[in-house]
């Protein structure tokens, strides 16, 4: 047994003597785990065989989450999430979280933002099942044609393999990585007065929307104003499934590793691989890929 002991110990030592080969090491892990238990996982140019034995069960998402709608009026009202199956709360609006301690304040902004992302990723799913199935189906009903000319309008394509490519999500870490980077932890004017995550400009004079105070050469520039926190991340995912992500989008249908996809998001920012590599190591820093696990509760499906 002590002989076994100090093996183990020996290799862990070897395996994680610095932070760059822990990385390497966690990387070549979830790389294995994102990609359902194929290959092998290599650390430092040594091959450990892992076998996981993983039941999948696979089911029909045809039901929409009821969102519990709920309003902020202080950080005690936001929710701690200890389980992985989670309540859908929907928060209205958002508050400031600046006085206080750092930890809990990353503590509530990821868990203010968590429920909203699984609200409208389990939507998207349930479109995009519904889309599949159009699309496989030998007689379409006339609701059915009219939904799927919907979808077309709202991703802006009309071929089929290719809608069902921008209708996908992609991980939860992602996201939140994101919406910390871009609202500035919950500080930007625009996510505190219209719930706006990532700054998104609004070119409709009809749609509710916020003026910016700086303009764009002779320009007013104007942000989007959302009912809640869900409608903010549906704009942001048919954004991404709609703008100029080809390449992240190829390669969200292929792998769900957070890790490997972001940096596909060279074009989301000005910033190109400097923002991506920001993106990368602000999720590893956060360890937010435990949050690819949570989902809501079934019982609000």
């Amino acid at each position: 047994m002590i002989k076994y002991l100090t093996i183990f110990i020996t290799m862990t030592v070897a395996v994680f003597s610095s932070e760059e080969s822990y990385f390497d090491f966690n990387n070549s892990l979830e790389n294995y785990i994102y990609s359902g238990g194929k290959g092998t996982i290599n650390s430092n140019s040594k091959v450990v065989d892992v076998k996981l034995h993983k039941e999948v069960k696979k089911e029909s998402c045809t039901k929409f989450v009821k969102p519990l709608n709920k309003r902020i009026n202080s950080p005690e009202d936001i929710t701690i999430f200890k389980d992985r199956d989670i309540k859908p709360i929907n928060y209205v609006n958002t508050i400031s979280l600046n006085k206080l301690e750092v930890s809990e304040k990353k503590k509530k902004f990821f868990n203010m933002i968590l429920p909203a992302i699984l609200i409208s990723k389990h939507k998207f799913k349930v479109l995009r099942n519904r889309a599949k199935r159009i699309i496989n189906s030998v007689n379409p009903s006339s609701s059915d044609l009219a939904f799927l000319k919907k979808m077309y309008k709202k991703f802006d394509t009309t071929d089929n393999k290719e809608l069902l490519i921008r209708m996908k999500t992609h991980p939860v870490s992602i996201v939140l990585a994101q919406a910390a980077i871009e609202s500035a932890w919950g500080e930007s004017r625009f996510f505190k007065k219209g719930n706006n995550i990532f700054g998104v400009w609004s070119y409709n004079k009809n749609e509710p929307r916020i003026r910016a105070k700086e303009k764009r050469g002779n320009k007013h520039v104007y942000l989007r104003k959302y009912k809640s926190l869900s409608d903010a991340i549906d704009d942001y995912f048919i954004i991404i499934g709609r703008g100029a992500y080809k390449s992240f989008r190829k390669h969200r249908n292929m792998t769900n590793n957070p890790l490997q996809l972001v940096q596909y998001l060279v074009n989301y920012c000005e910033l190109k691989e400097k923002y991506t590599k920001k993106l990368r190591r602000f999720i590893i820093k956060n360890r937010l890929t435990k949050f690819d696990k949570f989902r809501i509760d079934k019982k609000y499906i």
